[in-house]
């Protein structure tokens, strides 16, 4: 077990909404977006509390990295990236274990 939590996030209309306003994604629909969905590694937490505040610390690197899955110009991306606006464009679902079953070492490729 890793001394980790994972978060998944789908995004919700608002974020289709403002992909759509890109070139190339008019025939995207919340299926498409949500069809795989990226695996995050946070902190440990040990109630909903400690959920809240992770979020709070997490959510503009989130943020970032989800719209940076689907455009790389940050000059495209909303100005406001408020953790309100987070919760309005994403759903965060937090698992609390973690269990690596591969012998091998984890490897951070950044």
């Amino acid at each position: 077990m890793l001394n980790r939590c994972a978060v998944t996030i789908k995004a919700k209309e608002p974020l289709l909404a403002w992909l759509k306003s890109l070139p190339d994604y008019d025939d995207l629909t919340l299926e498409d977006v949500n069809q795989e969905t990226t695996a995050y590694l946070l902190p440990v937490f040990e109630d909903e509390t400690e959920q809240e505040e992770l979020l709070s610390e997490y959510y503009d690197l989130l943020f970032e990295e989800e719209l940076a899955g689907w455009w790389l110009a940050k000059g495209d991306w909303p100005k406001d990236r408020s953790l309100e606006m987070f919760n309005l464009w994403f759903d965060v679902d937090f698992h609390s274990v973690v269990v690596d079953l591969e012998d091998a070492p984890l490897l951070d490729e950044d």
